[in-house]
């Protein structure tokens, strides 16, 4: 027999948590009253609005704050029971936290309180952890810092990359919320542990376009291939070959020194070899421009590349 919810639900979010946290909450008849999408300036926000209208279910959009007057009436007329959030990247104001009877649930992809931000998919691998995972928390005033009602933690293994840590995080985290909903629908007390006060490792965003993506070829190769993994497919780690940018999808590690400066090509023979601290990175598959996006060995014969060039 289906369940059949009654507690009403307001989600707000943003693709591609919300989507799936969405899609599984209709599959499970979850009571949504409505979806608040991002701003109406974000890019993701058309994605979101068209997603839950396929599912029927309404949509209230503000204009230019989560305390506009007229948004915040049309929330509070849905007298929505609890409100849970999947990927926002807004602190919300304490009148929005107030127009449920019983508080904000954020659905977070990591192991609170570390990495608190909006990108620990990209830092847990960058940073060598060894697992992840999923904690939901109630909302406060602050990103992340909530009583924590439930966490579940996966492996991350020397595969991993941005993309498939954040489609495992992303699935285990609806997973999480369907069983935090029927707790909550049937009448439990969802707990509430309070999250230690300190300094705790980060998780901030990261922009493509700025200079954190660009590769530090004076690091061990283990640690520069876990970085094109940390940022894989999303944002890429990138590097300059003859005033050219180059994106670097995937890449082995060779433990041998190769005897030449770090960014060095000391190999061309089947990949693209690079000297790296004590150490050699071989960069399987790359994209140069928009001309080419392909096997290194095709791009060493496209581009005729030498040993003794440098990647900078």
């Amino acid at each position: 027999m289906q369940k059949i919810f009654k507690k009403k639900i307001l989600l707000v979010g943003m693709p591609d948590m919300a989507l799936v946290c969405m899609a599984k909450m209709v599959a499970e008849n979850v009571n949504i009253v409505a979806c608040v999408p991002p701003q109406k300036t974000h890019n993701t926000y058309r994605l979101f609005c068209n997603f839950a209208k396929n599912l029927d279910l309404p949509v209230i959009s503000y204009e230019n704050s989560l305390t506009d007057k007229d948004f915040l009436s049309k929330i509070k007329a849905l007298d929505a029971d609890l409100a849970v959030v999947c990927s926002y990247g807004k602190l919300f104001p304490k009148e929005f936290l107030e127009v449920t009877k019983d508080g904000f649930v954020n659905v977070h992809p990591s192991l609170l309180p570390k990495y608190r931000g909006g990108n620990p998919y990209s830092h847990v691998i960058i940073n060598g952890e060894k697992e992840t995972g999923v904690t939901l928390h109630f909302m406060d005033e602050h990103f992340d810092t909530g009583d924590i009602i439930a966490q579940e933690k996966i492996a991350i293994t020397d595969k991993d990359t941005m993309g498939t840590i954040f489609n495992r995080l992303n699935y285990l985290g609806a997973d999480m919320l369907m069983d935090l909903l029927t707790k909550y629908e049937n009448g439990e007390t969802l707990p509430r542990t309070k999250q230690p006060e300190g300094n705790f490792i980060k998780a901030p965003a990261i922009n493509p376009e700025s200079s954190f993506v660009i590769i530090n070829w004076n690091q061990k190769a283990e640690v520069i291939e876990r970085f094109i993994r940390g940022l894989n497919p999303f944002i890429n780690a990138g590097t300059r070959y003859r005033q050219n940018y180059l994106k670097i999808h995937t890449a082995t590690v060779e433990n041998r020194d190769s005897g030449f400066p770090s960014g060095t090509i000391v190999g061309t023979d089947g990949d693209l070899a690079v000297a790296c601290k004590k150490s050699i990175l071989h960069i399987k598959v790359l994209q140069a421009g928009s001309y080419f996006i392909g096997q290194s060995a095709d791009f060493i014969r496209l581009s005729n590349c030498r040993v003794g060039e440098r990647l900078e």
